[in-house]
């Protein structure tokens, strides 16, 4: 299964904090329908810069996904400076 990083800044790390906390309606919950588990990260000298950690099962379904009106709509509402987004993908060299 595919590992992933993501790493961007946000408006403010509290909200963006609050979507991620588990339970009914959260981004967790969200990525928990593709399959994927995501752990949290923030930078502890600066909390608008935020990280995942993504366990992806299915790549395709969630590049689809990341192209989504929905997930559109879920970066906006966290406050996420999409300019700044950038991701990772683990591989073998």
């Amino acid at each position: 299964m595919p590992t992933m990083i993501a790493f961007h800044e946000v408006k403010d790390g509290a909200h963006w904090a609050k979507a991620w906390r588990k339970g009914n309606g959260s981004r967790h919950e969200m990525m928990a329908e593709l399959g994927i588990t995501a752990r949290t990260f923030k930078d502890p000298n600066n909390p608008n810069r935020t990280g995942l950690i993504f366990e992806v099962p299915d790549m395709e379904k969630f590049q689809t996904a990341l192209a989504s009106a929905e997930m559109r709509k879920a970066m906006e509402e966290d406050g996420l400076k999409v300019e700044t987004l950038r991701m990772l993908t683990e591989f073998t060299p």
